[in-house]
């Protein structure tokens, strides 16, 4: 069901905006409901807006189609127009209800690295402009609690996201981890210094000794089957051995790659490669490209003897030699800060986190988050949590005392 009604909103600070362009824009906003909705509103935004490609009409339809409907989430968004029409900002969310609260987040599920929203000709570029926007935004959605959209860049394309300049914005605990190359990749390896470059050289020496090297996109459907196959079977096995939770083998969360790929093949947005010797396959990697940007989205590497050869590196370096021709030259390895990333030389960029109650229930969930995001920065304080867990479920690990216990340390 898709809400059809406008709300016009004035307060003293969009009239101070509005007078300061020296014009007499006014926002409204639109609530939309519901996958079709949403996605007929992307599609409709998306030809005169900048937006990242997890915002994208295709990755959204995955996203919603795959995963939304086992996680009991609910498509909606909410879009910004001027008086005369012009859009401002569609901001796509997924509904959800935790703990009796109707929570609104990024459309993510744990397979999207980035949120935000998309930016149409009239997004506002400085503080006033966007605090009167995000007013304008809280009065679509005064029927939910709580809204978090986290991890979003601060600018989108070539032009300021008005929803990082806002008061309800902070730092995100993640940053971005991109690297734009000018040159060549040889160019870029000489840049990383002799060590880096010798020990590039080294691995590729050593690959070779195992079989004739291949390096090979995925193109026909046997292909993208038999990669996806193999980078599953890499990546579970990898993660199981270290422990911890792993959910991207569940039918759900291959079903959303699946969909991926076979949809991305047909636009050319979507790229799988293997990089093998003889009839093995040390490395995979998956990936989407969108607006001259390759977004890292998967990696898997074979065990054994391959972590010699550093097989993970190799692909990307050889990901990199396929797109440089092809007028990609910014890659974008996602905000987990694994150790082989920062050899390439990546750019950290800050995101920031959206988060605001919007009802009274939404205060105390709201507060208790921010009190964990504040104590996340304080060590002193997490050490003191971790010895009285010590002390409350067992004896702390011998030979380690008290902290000594300090809020402004």
């Amino acid at each position: 069901m898709t809400s059809l009604s406008w709300r016009a909103v004035v307060t003293a600070e969009e009239r101070a905006y509005t007078a300061g362009i020296g014009n007499n824009l006014l926002f409204e906003t639109r609530l939309i409901e519901g996958a079709d909705a949403v996605l007929d509103a992307v599609a409709s935004a998306s030809a005169s807006s900048e937006f990242g490609v997890f915002q994208a009409g295709p990755w959204l339809s995955a996203v919603y189609g795959d995963l939304a409907p086992g996680h009991q989430a609910w498509p909606v968004a909410v879009e910004v127009r001027t008086a005369s029409g012009e859009l401002a900002l569609l901001l796509p969310l997924l509904a959800t209800h935790e703990k009796g609260l109707d929570v609104l987040r990024v459309p993510s599920l744990w397979v999207s690295d980035y949120g935000g929203p998309l930016l149409g000709p009239a997004a506002p570029a400085n503080d006033a402009g966007a605090a009167a926007l995000w007013r304008a935004m809280k009065s679509a959605l005064a029927g939910y609690d709580l809204i978090i959209v986290e991890n979003m860049p601060h600018s989108i394309g070539e032009r300021p996201n008005p929803l990082a300049l806002i008061a309800a914005a902070r730092p995100a605990e993640h940053q971005r981890n991109a690297l734009h190359i000018e040159g060549s990749v040889e160019d870029m390896l000489r840049a990383r210094g002799k060590k880096y470059r010798k020990e590039a050289e080294r691995c590729a020496r050593l690959l070779a000794e195992r079989g004739m090297p291949t390096f090979k996109r995925a193109e026909s459907e046997e292909e993208i089957a038999h990669g996806y196959a193999i980078l599953q079977e890499q990546q579970a096995l990898r993660r199981r051995a270290t422990g911890g939770g792993y959910v991207l083998d569940q039918p759900d969360y291959m079903r959303f790659y699946e969909t991926v790929l076979r949809q991305g093949f047909a636009n050319g947005q979507a790229h799988l490669f293997t990089l093998g010797a003889g009839a093995e396959v040390g490395a995979c990697l998956l990936g989407v490209t969108h607006a001259g940007v390759f977004t890292l989205l998967r990696i898997a590497t074979a065990g054994g003897n391959w972590s010699r050869i550093s097989p993970g590196r190799l692909i990307v370096l050889e990901a990199m030699r396929y797109f440089l021709p092809r007028g990609v030259r910014t890659f974008d390895m996602g905000i987990g800060d694994y150790p082989f990333k920062q050899g390439f030389g990546i750019q950290p960029e800050p995101l920031a986190t959206l988060e605001a109650p919007l009802s009274r229930k939404g205060w105390p969930r709201y507060t208790l988050r921010r009190l964990r995001a504040w104590a996340r920065g304080h060590e002193r304080l997490r050490a003191l949590v971790r010895y009285m867990k010590g002390k409350v479920y067992g004896r702390a690990p011998e030979g380690r005392a008290a902290p000594h216990f300090a809020l402004n340390g």
